[in-house]
């Protein structure tokens, strides 16, 4: 047992480490300096969130995402040819009139059907104008024009900026020029696609002398967030949360002592994560969807270790990697977009969004964990396994998250109140984020006033703390992806709710086997 898991934690820290520092042209290249939205990134990165706009995947066919960008780019009308725009929504592709059985298609394809695609997605826009919901199969459309564009773009390779500005300006494409620089980067790419023993050396010193350019501070982050894409660290720590809980499981003495440090492995991993992205980014890691799913993640796991040395419960660590790792396996599952770009105006007050989204994300956290000692303590019930004492400490835990969340819930509400005061010169408007942020608010109030009252027991706090989470879910999700309306919009999103719904049925389920056992257990 101890073997294998040494094995395990050497084996996936070997292969991060080793996939961030290995000399190679995709390493090297992909560290090449590029203006993209804003801001300035490494080539990998652009290459990565590109693909993975145009396609859902971050790999074609095998071929990185670096690769396919930079071969491609000496004979840039081949984007054109490659079948790699995906549009996976039947209603649309019926509406349209293409093969339903594919869900990738080439530019050249799909470029009968632009003005069908442009008038949806128009009426998308329209309808957003007027704070109206636009059609899922408009939505669909306008982000199949996004990818139209975008495809585009790449065929004319003005979108390849490499070349920095002296002044700080506007970079441009070494394809809409003849001069020096743009003759070099022409030649560093063509020497990549052969793999000429010199294509190295070029990439290494194009770096060294954007980097002079840009100096110190945003080369260093330039690097960073290079590493940050090798690394893949929340990847890796949920890995490592759920091979942490499958030992733990597993009852054996070694197993669980081996298991516990898998999960403070994964733990390291995520912290190298989240400070990676606060670097790169110059703020708090907590600006969209996806930040926010890996920083109330982060608080939850910080939270599980000060309650496992506090109550000196080990068995609390499996219920919080457990979660931890569903969160991780969501946070990719969902269409939520993971990339470090330049967020909305609004979300841009560092003092903001310390002072109010960390403390909502935080009573999250507090809530998320309820969940997960809630399904421990109900799991053990069914089974005829919940000591009388272990029933009365994890109902302690149960209300005392309750309580934590709620009060860090209701701070972070009133703070939202501020923040909007200052930006939409209100202080509560009856937003749908707003509306459902009071009733979640409301649910957890009630939930611990019966408590307080003692007309909960302890079974039904732990149900309490399971079905109050899905009012967090509808307030954190719902309303940003299912709705997407309101001034909260800047956060809005589209589809998952397939993901949604597979997760209220697996908890209906739960609840369901829970009820029966209960019922069984009085005859």
């Amino acid at each position: 047992m101890k073997k294998s898991v040494v094995f395990f934690a050497v084996l996936l820290s070997f292969l991060s480490i080793s996939s961030a520092y290995a000399v190679n042209l995709d390493r090297d290249g992909g560290r090449i300096p590029i203006q993209n939205h804003g801001r300035i990134k490494p080539l990998a990165a652009f290459a990565q969130e590109t693909l993975q706009f145009i396609s859902g995947k971050k790999h074609w066919h095998g071929q990185s995402a670096l690769n396919l960008l930079l071969v491609n780019s000496e004979h840039s009308q081949q984007f054109l040819d490659i079948p790699f725009i995906r549009v996976d929504h039947l209603g649309l592709k019926k509406t349209l009139g293409i093969e339903g059985e594919r869900n990738f298609f080439s530019f050249k394809e799909l470029k009968p059907f632009f003005h069908a695609i442009e008038v949806l997605a128009a009426g998308a826009n329209e309808k957003r104008g007027k704070d109206n919901r636009p059609s899922v199969m408009e939505q669909k459309a306008e982000v199949l024009y996004q990818r139209l564009q975008m495809t585009g773009r790449l065929s004319s390779t003005d979108i390849l900026t490499v070349i920095p500005a002296v002044n700080g300006g506007v970079w441009t494409s070494p394809y809409l020029g003849h001069e020096g620089q743009s003759l070099a980067f022409q030649k560093l790419v063509s020497d990549y696609s052969d793999k000429a023993p010199q294509a190295g050396e070029e990439i290494r010193q194009w770096i060294a002398g954007t980097d002079r350019v840009l100096g110190k501070g945003q080369a260093v982050r330039v690097r960073l967030e290079a590493l940050y894409y090798s690394l893949q660290p929340f990847l890796f720590a949920g890995i490592l949360y759920l091979l942490g809980f499958i030992f733990i499981l597993g009852r054996k003495p070694a197993g669980q002592v081996w298991g516990n440090w898998l999960i403070v492995l994964g733990f390291i991993y995520h912290s190298v994560g989240l400070l990676l992205r606060a670097l790169i980014l110059l703020r708090p890691p907590v600006a969209n969807m996806y930040e926010t799913m890996i920083f109330m993640n982060w608080v939850l796991m910080l939270c599980v270790g000060i309650f496992v040395i506090w109550q000196k419960r080990r068995s609390l660590l499996s219920s919080g990697a457990i979660v931890s790792a569903m969160i991780m396996l969501y946070a990719n599952l969902l269409p939520v977009d993971q990339s470090l770009d330049v967020v909305s105006p609004v979300l841009r007050s560092s003092y903001w969004l310390t002072v109010h989204v960390i403390t909502i994300v935080s009573s999250y956290s507090m809530f998320a964990f309820a969940m997960a000692v809630s399904h421990r303590h109900l799991f053990l019930a069914a089974s005829g396994k919940l000591t009388e004492q272990e029933d009365q400490l994890s109902a302690q835990s149960i209300n005392r998250l309750l309580q934590l969340g709620l009060i860090l819930l209701g701070a972070g509400t009133i703070l939202g109140g501020i923040w909007a005061n200052e930006a939409w010169g209100r202080f509560w408007g009856w937003d749908p984020k707003e509306t459902w942020a009071f009733i979640t608010f409301l649910g957890y109030m009630t939930i611990l006033h019966l408590r307080y009252s003692k007309k909960l027991t302890n079974f039904g706090l732990a149900v309490s703390g399971i079905l109050g989470f899905i009012l967090v879910l509808m307030t954190w999700y719902g309303v940003n992806f299912l709705l997407g309306r309101g001034l909260h919009s800047y956060g809005a999103g589209s589809g998952g709710l397939i993901w949604i719904i597979y997760f209220l049925l697996v908890e209906a389920s739960f609840l369901f086997f829970v009820f029966a056992r209960k019922a069984r257990g009085r005859k």
